[in-house]
C-alpha cells in the first residue's frame, strides 16, 4: 500500500466493523466509570459519552449506507464529551477508537 493512500471502506465492513471496535470502548468507559477515584462531573461526563457511542452504534446498525451521515451527530457528541479527560491512558486510547471510527466515516462506500 502507498502511504498516502486513502482507505475507502465497504460499507458492509464498516457495519460490522463499528460494533467491534466500538463496543469494546463502551466497556472500556464503563469500567473507568466505575472507579471510586472518578469526580462526578467527570463521571456525567462520560456517562454523556457512552450513551451518545451506544446511540451510534445502534444507529449505524439500524441504517442503509447512505443514512450514516445521520449516525454521525452520536460520535461527535461522545467524542466531545470524552476529550477533556483525554489525559488519562485509558481515556486516550478510547478518543483514539473514536477518532479513528470518526475518521472513515467518509471513506466508506
Amino acid at each position: 500500500m502507498v502511504e498516502n493512500e486513502i482507505q475507502y471502506l465497504p460499507w458492509l465492513q464498516f457495519r460490522q466493523m463499528v460494533p467491534a471496535i466500538l463496543g469494546l470502548e463502551v466497556s472500556r468507559l464503563t469500567r473507568y466509570i466505575n472507579r471510586s477515584e472518578v469526580l462526578l462531573e467527570q463521571r456525567n461526563e462520560l456517562v454523556k459519552a457512552r450513551f451518545n457511542l451506544s446511540q451510534f452504534i445502534d444507529c449505524v446498525a439500524r441504517v442503509e449506507m447512505t443514512g450514516v451521515g445521520n449516525c454521525a451527530p452520536y460520535l461527535n457528541s461522545a467524542l466531545l464529551h470524552v476529550m477533556p479527560y483525554g489525559n488519562h491512558t485509558d481515556l486516550r486510547y478510547v478518543i483514539d477508537r473514536l477518532t479513528y471510527v470518526h475518521d472513515r466515516i467518509p471513506y466508506v462506500y
